[in-house]
């Protein structure tokens, strides 16, 4: 690692960390400089601004997901048979059980949605547009007589049930852990399949 990147990924990490324990209004440039350890120039060449540098932070966290979930529907959409709604729902859901890159999710997730509606919505539509549209178009070959505004709608609460979930990781009264998240994944996924097949 350059000196350079080592920098650049100094500023992430504290960016991150600042960001979900103070919130992105109330963290300065000059807070991350601090918590990274370099001068406050360093954070403006890397990242141009605050805002340039949220939506790095962001970016790298969820685009591994999106990659994934891609690949899982390319290899699903490329197979011999065509896929069921499960096996979509699976591609969406399954990458936030995967190692080392669900491990920050849970914490990405429960602050971007605590963030003001004008500072979440671009970033979320910027990272998900693609992905939302892709899935959309998969269950929309499985669903042919629901309409594409009402699919629209059920995969929205799909996608803010998988965010409750989490979040939370567990429903109240139980312990979160990843065996939770496991089985509420599991449960999500039948919970979804009835509301996508709705009449």
């Amino acid at each position: 690692m350059t000196a350079t990147t080592d920098t650049r990924e100094k500023i992430l990490a504290a960016a991150e960390q600042l960001f979900i324990e103070r919130g992105y209004a109330a963290t300065s440039m000059r807070a991350i400089a601090d918590r990274a350890g370099v001068n406050l120039a360093a954070t403006n060449y890397h990242f141009g601004s605050k805002h340039g540098l949220l939506t790095e932070v962001f970016h790298r966290r969820v685009e591994p997901f999106n990659q994934l979930r891609l690949k899982n529907l390319d290899a699903l959409e490329a197979g011999s048979s065509a896929p069921t709604a499960r096996d979509i729902l699976e591609a969406f859901c399954s990458p936030f059980l995967q190692g080392d890159i669900a491990s920050k999710a849970p914490q990405i997730v429960g602050w971007i949605y605590s963030e003001p509606n004008s500072v979440a919505r671009p970033l979320l539509e910027r990272e998900f547009s693609v992905v939302a549209s892709r899935f959309q178009q998969a269950f929309a070959a499985i669903y042919p007589d629901v309409s594409a505004q009402e699919l629209r709608w059920r995969f929205h609460f799909l996608v803010g049930s998988l965010l409750h979930l989490l979040r939370l990781q567990a429903p109240l009264g139980d312990k979160p852990s990843n065996a939770s998240l496991k089985s509420g994944m599991q449960h999500l996924i039948d919970y979804s399949l009835a509301g996508l097949a709705r009449p």
